[in-house]
Order: C-alpha cells, then sequence, then structure tokens
C-alpha cells in the first residue's frame, strides 16, 4: 500500500513540474525572476500611489475649512496631471536612451546632451508589456513631487496656476532631476556605464547615492514649494501689523493624523519597492530603517514640543513622524539600524528649526511642506554621505562593486555636489515661471475670493462635510487692517481654550 502511494507522490510532482519548469528545467510562466521583478515593483507603485490619499487628507485637514473642497480638487487633479504628462515627456526625459552615444555598441555618455537629460520613447512608444512596469512606478513618483507644493501654497493660489505648476514639474524639472540621479548614466548616477564614466572616477567615488528620493522627489517638490509660498505670498492675516505670525489653526487634526499614518504606510512602497527588483534581504534591510528613523523623530519631538510649545503639540509630532520618513529615504538601505535612529533624531531638530526659519522670514506654509520635505530632504541627502557603510553600499548598488570612498570627506561631497545642484534646477525652473504667473495676475486668487474661501469661489460653495451649499456662517467676515485672524477660526479657537476636543466639535458644527 505504501508503494502505491509513494508512486502516486511522484506522477503528481512529475505533473506540477511540468506546469512551471520548462523542458531544460528552467523557471516558466509566474514563477520567471523577470515577473516577480514586475509584480513586486507593481505592489510597491500601488502603495506609493495610495500616498496621494494620505497627502490628500493630511492637507485638507491642515487648512481652514472654507478650502477642504480645493485640496481634494488639487490633489485629484495632480495624479491625473502627473500620469498624463510623465507618460507624453517625463518619463522620455528621464529614462529614454535615443540621444545616447553609441561606438562600437558601447555607449558613452560622456558627450552629448544625454548626461543632463534623456531623450526617446515619447508616450511609451518604445515600450513593451515586460517593462512598462517602471513606468507606473516612476510616474507615481513624479506626482508624488508636485503634489508637495499643493500643501505649501493651500488657500491662495490660483486652481488652474497650481495645475500649470504640477504639469511643469512632471513633465520636465522632476524628471530632469531624476535623470541625472537614477537613470544609468547620469552626470552625478550611481548608476554608470563604466565606473570610469564617473564624473568622481579619478578620486575615487562614484556618484551620489539617493536610494528613494530624499533629494530627487523631497527636496525638489519642497525647494519647487518654497518659492511658490515666497512669491505667492502669505494668507490673508497669517501675519499682524508687526509683521509676527498669527496662528491659523488646522481645521481637523483627526484627518491630518489619519493622514500621516496613510502617508506612513505608503512610505514602506516608496523606500522597500527603490529595490526595483524581487530582493527580500534588502527590502527588509529598508523596511526597518523605514521605521526606526520615524520612530524616533516621533519621541523627539515629543520631548521638544513640551519644551518649545509647553504642551504636547500633536502638529509638531505629525510634522517630525513625516520629516524622519524624508530624512531617511535617500539612506534606507545602506546604514545600519543605529543610524537610522540617529537620523531620526536629528531630522526632528531639522524640520522643527526649519519651520521656524520660514516663519522668521514670513513665508506662509499652512503645511509645513518646506521644512517637512525641503529641509529635511536635504539632510537625508546629507546623512547618505555620513552614515553609509561599504558592505552596505555594494549590497544596495551592484554596480557600484568597485567603488571607494564610503563614509569619507569624499561621498560627503559628492552629496553636497547632489543638493547644490537640485537647488539650483529647480529654482531656476521654477523661480521665472512662478513670476511669469504672478506679472499677468494669473497665480493668485482675489483677496476676496480669499476672504470667503476657494471652495466658495471655485467650487460651487458647497460643504467639505455635507455637501450642502454653504450658508452665510460658512464665510469669513473681512480682514481688519491689521490684518488680525478671521472671526470663525477665533471662534474655534476659543472654543478650544480648555484643551479639549471642542475645537473639531466647533468645526463640525460649523461644516
Amino acid at each position: 500500500m505504501s508503494s502505491v502511494n509513494a508512486t502516486e507522490l511522484q506522477e503528481r510532482i512529475v505533473a506540477l513540474e511540468s506546469l512551471v519548469l520548462a523542458e531544460d528545467g528552467s523557471p516558466i510562466g509566474f514563477v520567471t525572476q523577470s515577473n516577480a521583478d514586475q509584480i513586486w515593483v507593481l505592489l510597491a507603485g500601488f502603495l506609493v500611489f495610495w500616498m496621494h490619499a494620505g497627502f490628500t487628507m493630511l492637507e485638507a485637514g491642515s487648512v481652514q475649512h472654507k478650502n477642504a473642497i480645493n485640496i481634494l480638487f488639487k490633489n485629484m487633479g495632480t495624479v491625473a496631471i502627473g500620469a498624463f504628462f510623465y507618460y507624453l515627456f517625463g518619463y522620455a526625459w528621464a529614462y529614454g536612451t535615443d540621444n545616447l552615444i553609441m561606438e562600437n555598441d558601447i555607449p558613452q555618455p560622456n558627450e552629448g546632451s544625454f548626461r543632463f537629460i534623456g531623450s526617446g520613447n515619447y508616450a511609451l512608444n518604445q515600450e513593451t508589456n515586460e517593462t512598462r512596469h517602471s513606468w507606473f512606478f516612476q510616474a507615481v513618483f513624479a506626482a508624488t513631487a508636485a503634489t508637495i507644493v499643493s500643501g505649501a501654497v493651500a488657500g491662495r493660489i490660483n486652481l488652474l496656476a497650481y495645475f500649470a505648476t504640477a504639469s511643469v514639474l512632471t513633465a520636465f524639472v522632476y524628471p530632469v532631476v531624476s535623470h541625472w540621479i537614477w537613470a544609468t548614466g547620469g552626470w552625478i548616477s550611481m548608476f554608470q556605464f563604466d565606473r570610469a564614466d564617473s564624473i568622481f572616477a579619478d578620486e575615487n567615488g562614484c556618484g551620489m547615492i539617493d536610494f528613494a528620493g530624499s533629494g530627487v522627489v523631497h527636496m525638489t517638490g519642497g525647494i519647487a514649494a518654497f518659492w511658490g509660498a515666497l512669491i505667492l505670498g502669505p494668507r490673508l492675516g497669517r501675519f499682524d501689523a508687526d509683521g509676527k505670525p498669527v496662528d491659523i489653526p488646522p481645521h481637523n487634526i483627526t484627518i491630518q493624523a489619519l493622514g500621516v499614518f496613510i502617508l506612513w504606510f505608503g512610505w514602506y512602497g516608496f523606500n522597500c519597492g527603490s529595490t526595483l527588483v524581487f530582493d527580500g534581504p534588502n527590502a527588509s534591510k529598508v523596511a526597518v530603517t523605514t521605521t526606526l528613523s520615524p520612530s524616533t523623530a516621533i519621541l523627539t519631538s515629543i520631548v521638544l514640543s513640551r519644551f518649545i510649545a509647553g504642551h504636547f503639540d500633536i502638529g509638531m509630532v505629525l510634522n517630525a513622524a513625516l520629516g524622519g520618513l524624508v530624512g531617511i529615504t535617500a539612506s534606507c538601505s545602506v546604514v545600519d539600524d543605529w543610524a537610522a535612529i540617529l537620523i531620526g533624531f536629528i531630522s526632528a531638530f531639522v524640520y522643527v528649526g526649519g519651520s521656524k526659519l520660514v516663519l522668521f522670514f514670513k513665508i506662509d506654509d499652512p503645511v509645513d511642506a518646506i521644512a517637512v520635505h525641503g529641509f529635511c530632504g536635504i539632510w537625508g541627502v546629507l546623512a547618505a554621505g555620513i552614515f553609509s557603510t561599504n558592505e552596505l553600499i555594494q549590497s544596495a548598488y551592484s554596480s557600484a562593486e568597485m567603488c571607494e570612498g564610503w563614509g569619507s570627506p569624499l561621498q560627503f561631497r559628492i552629496q553636497f555636489i547632489g543638493v547644490l545642484a537640485i537647488i539650483s534646477w529647480v529654482s531656476a525652473m521654477m523661480v521665472p515661471f512662478y513670476l511669469a504667473l504672478k506679472a499677468i495676475n494669473f497665480l493668485r486668487v482675489s483677496a476676496e475670493f480669499e476672504e470667503t474661501g476657494l471652495d466658495m469661489s471655485e467650487h460651487g460653495g458647497k460643504s467639505a462635510y455635507t455637501g450642502e451649499p454653504m450658508t452665510p456662517q460658512h464665510e469669513s467676515t473681512k480682514v481688519t487692517s491689521d490684518a488680525t485672524t478671521e472671526e470663525p477660526l477665533k471662534v474655534v479657537t476659543d472654543t478650544a481654550s480648555d484643551g479639549s476636543d471642542s475645537a473639531n466639535e466647533a468645526t463640525m458644527a460649523q461644516a
């Protein structure tokens, strides 16, 4: 009886092998490495796409209730615009190879324009189904860079002016930065056709470490947000007649917090998925550092908020969590666990200091996007040059096995050059763009529209919570000459003077 069972078992094994193995014994169908890589990148891309829900909730909760629908509308538009323009142009300028010089079938990127920008594969006209997963993953990254600007300019930017901003960022500004750092052969990329192609080869150095985009994504968005908020000017009532900041509290802290949790969850796709292949050990390493850094930033900000604000400030803690995530994104695969903890600790101070500095220069950023993404993005890029280890870099960047200089002053200098390059490029592109929009009076809404709220002027005047037409109590009173806080905000603030949750209750009652 047992021999019969053994025979049946052997037959079933043979039948199963015929389903998954070719005649030569190699895997077929869904079990190929290529298919596994594609599925891994797609799943990570889905998580990154879900981050836009987090951005939407964080921004909507951070603004006044009269602008909540406007935020929802902008974020929906950002995803659509990002996908459309990255499909037409962005991906081609980021990773196209038509302008790559070839000599005897050997790529020579040191000449011509390829070092600076890609070309070719417009509208994916050269793609196959085996490579389209790459476009999707990169497209959701591009939209992330654009949506960072949305919160910083909330409450006063013309909707169409913002959509134009998102178009320029996803079609051209962001793709060029990503080509420099992530495309094989980009001028400061870790990925080179040959080690001798690196501009740092003479010093035994390779390229800039930015595994998942502290610089490519977050700095790009943060610098664009900085110039947008500066040129646009602050919201009415944000600073008093003496130039001192007047608090305009968020209207719904609950959805702010939920937005941060969604972003943190999506960040695992952002960082772990940047392995770009089905690499379990490396992705596991990234998951650990992507947890330790924001956790440490939160703990640090809890203490900081008690000393700075005199109480435990939920807004500071939420943004510090994001600062810790941004800070670890460049180095998540190349630093030890203890370094991730230290990076998160410093990220909290970078965020708080950046936020104070932005206010000092009277720049109004309702969601602190400049401090979180701009300042912590800079810190993240530099931290990769300080804490990265030889062994981990060689594991994360297989093309860099022969490079030297890890953790040395040389690598820090390369990182610093990358920071300066991103700041210079984004500034050179976005400052003239914003000034042009301002010159034709297209950048900012009128004072009347801003006072009544963009939901009223741009979106039919309906409540974001009930869908009903907004009654006069939703409209803000005119700002007085000394630019004090608008009356509805004062009511909300006063209701919460006992430290309870009545602020949100009052806001919901108004809605």
